[in-house]
């Protein structure tokens, strides 16, 4: 199923890539499945070819680097959980609770 949802990527060549809570662990758990059934052309979720998959490390400012964005070359992120806390006051920024607001 990966390996069609990555091909379909590849087709499709989408500029935009929206999902809710992208930065929260969403593409960190879809890459660690990628890397552990080690599925062939992970790089065209990204429009760079890359042969090995980035790995996390430390920056050189103490923090860790940014995984996706490393994955996701030449395309946008749109991360609706971090637009959502930027502009509406809630306690709860599930996908279901804004829904309802």
């Amino acid at each position: 199923m990966l390996e069609m949802f990555i091909n379909k990527m590849h087709l499709l060549d989408p500029d935009l890539l929206v999902a809710h809570n992208l930065c929260g662990g969403v593409f960190e758990v879809l890459l660690a499945r990628i890397a552990m059934l080690r599925i062939n052309h992970w790089s065209r979720i990204g429009r760079l070819r890359k042969n090995t998959m980035p790995t996390r490390k430390m920056d050189s400012y103490g923090g860790a680097s940014w995984v996706p964005r490393l994955v996701t070359c030449g395309r946008l992120l749109v991360d609706t959980f971090l637009n959502a806390k930027e502009l509406v006051r809630e306690t709860n920024y599930d996908l279901s609770n804004l829904c309802k607001t």
